[in-house]
């Protein structure tokens, strides 16, 4: 039974320790910088250079906000309701090659702040 727990916990410390290393969903390192999401665009650029690829694209997504409630009888002072507005999102897909030995990086940004980082494979 004590040999077992041992097993255990040593897996366990392994597992801990491996998470602890891998680098993040949404981190990356460029030049020695760790480039991470809320990041301006400048700023990756600065860092990292130019991608091997860009594209851009226009989105439309519904939100919902709170207004200010009409004026009428039966509405208190201050009232608020929420209501769907649609709005346009630039949203921006760079590509990162830096070659054969390292994974590629799709980094995602939405009106110019880096939301996601992703490995998509060997570069070439």
């Amino acid at each position: 039974m004590r040999k077992n727990t041992l097993v255990a916990s040593k897996l366990c410390a392994i597992a801990i320790g491996a998470m602890l290393l891998a680098p993040s969903a949404w981190a990356f390192r460029c030049n020695s910088y760790v480039i991470d999401a809320g990041m301006p665009k400048f700023e990756v650029l600065r860092k990292c250079g130019q991608p091997s690829n860009k594209e851009q694209r226009i989105d439309r997504r519904i939100v919902r906000v709170r207004v200010p409630a009409p004026a009428g009888p039966n509405v208190p002072l201050g009232g608020q309701v929420e209501v769907e507005r649609e709005v346009q999102v630039q949203v921006e897909e760079w590509i990162y090659n830096f070659g054969p030995n390292q994974f590629m990086q799709l980094l995602v940004f939405e009106d110019g702040r880096l939301m996601s980082v992703k490995d998509i494979g060997y570069g070439s």
